[in-house]
């Protein structure tokens, strides 16, 4: 198991976050209280499932767990009671949705026994969830790394998935309150829906008629043509009519992180301007469509698949902060009625609560104790 760069952490904690709150990164600092104020649009952040004891040694971020039954560095597994609850309190403080990660109906980590463990062990949690479909866990891809829809077996899973989502959860009188619902219908996020091809179109309208769904799928990308609108797929207008939302999971992209390995100005512009530019585009292509826009802070999975060499990026509070804003500002814009902007929802799907193998952690850590929570919480204060 890697050796804890404790330096780092300790040089990290000395950053302000605020003039309101200059400590808020001590990592001994006590969390802030029960009086925060609610955020201006749903704050959805990834909710990883599969954590377990030897998970941690392909962490590149720790959780800091103040219970003497939890002492550093041991970590924690994802069917614990104690932190299920522990962070189901933190969310209702803050007001955040869990992205709940579903890898299907089967007993694997991450699979559906977690999510029903969960919803019983803390019965009284008011923490909507949004469930995030692992598609690349669940269906099968085809030799070229797409999903395609015109194999049956991959249609079939993905309605009876979801008609095992209504039936179990959506429409239960048990579980129904726990789930987050856009114009009453809850809502399943299909991680990663760029990759599906063929009858896709096909199988949602099937798993429409199995249960009224939110579909929200995954298409936003960073790329920018020359004169920065965004670079997309030819067939994007096909690619989103059978969705009623459209966003990413975060913001990390190799192709851009700089030298610098911070999420500094430069790679804040080119998210602005993709950001932008996809609440245009939707707006214009599928005015039926809406439009959620993603947001990460850092990035680091050299541990877990060194394989991949990607680069991390990290970034301080306040290049946290001024990435926070630049979403802000759009919901702002959208909010005060700027028409080319239509489409947005008032959502963000944050990547991550508790994604420590990939290093995007906003979940209290080691790294950057609670600052990376403020951030969120503070920026899209309503």
């Amino acid at each position: 198991m890697r050796r804890r760069d404790f330096v780092r952490a300790a040089a990290g904690a000395t950053l302000p976050l605020a003039a309101r709150a200059a400590a808020a990164a001590d990592r001994e600092a006590p969390e802030p209280g029960r009086d925060a104020e609610l955020p201006v649009a749903t704050l959805a952040l990834h909710y990883m499932t599969w954590l377990q004891q030897e998970s941690w040694s392909l962490a590149s971020t720790w959780p800091e767990l103040h219970d003497p039954s939890y002492p550093l560095p041991r970590g924690y597994s994802s069917d614990d009671p104690v932190i299920f609850r522990a962070h189901n309190r933190t969310a209702e403080r803050h007001g955040f949705s869990w992205l709940w990660s579903w890898w299907g109906q089967e007993d694997v980590p991450g699979g559906d026994p977690t999510l029903r463990r969960y919803l019983d062990l803390d019965p009284a949690a008011t923490v909507p969830l949004i469930v995030l479909y692992e598609a690349t866990e669940i269906l099968t891809p085809d030799r070229d790394g797409f999903f395609n829809f015109d194999d049956p077996a991959n249609s079939r899973r993905f309605v009876d998935d979801v008609a095992y989502l209504d039936r179990t959860y959506w429409s239960s009188p048990r579980y129904a309150h726990r789930f987050l619902r856009v114009d009453g219908r809850p809502a399943l996020f299909a991680w990663v829906s760029r990759n599906f091809k063929g009858a896709w179109p096909a199988a949602v309208a099937a798993a429409r008629r199995r249960a009224g769904l939110y579909l929200v799928g995954s298409e936003f990308v960073l790329d920018l043509q020359p004169d920065g609108r965004p670079l997309v797929r030819d067939d994007l207008a096909e690619a989103l009519a059978p969705l009623d939302a459209v966003s990413g999971y975060g913001i990390y992209d190799p192709r851009y992180v700089p030298p610098s390995g911070h999420l500094d100005a430069g790679y804040a512009s080119r998210y602005e301007q993709a950001l932008r530019g996809w609440a245009e585009l939707v707006t214009s292509l599928a005015p039926g469509v809406r439009f959620i826009p993603p947001l990460q802070f850092a990035f680091d999975d050299r541990y877990v698949r060194p394989e991949a060499r990607h680069p991390p990026l990290q970034s301080s509070l306040e290049e946290a902060i001024a990435v926070a804003r630049v979403t802000r500002k759009l919901l702002d814009d959208a909010q005060s009625g700027d028409a080319r902007y239509r489409s947005v929802l008032p959502a963000v799907f944050l990547a991550s609560w508790n994604e420590h193998l990939e290093g995007s952690a906003v979940e209290w850590t080691d790294e950057h104790g609670y600052g990376y929570v403020m951030a969120a919480a503070r920026v899209f204060a309503g």
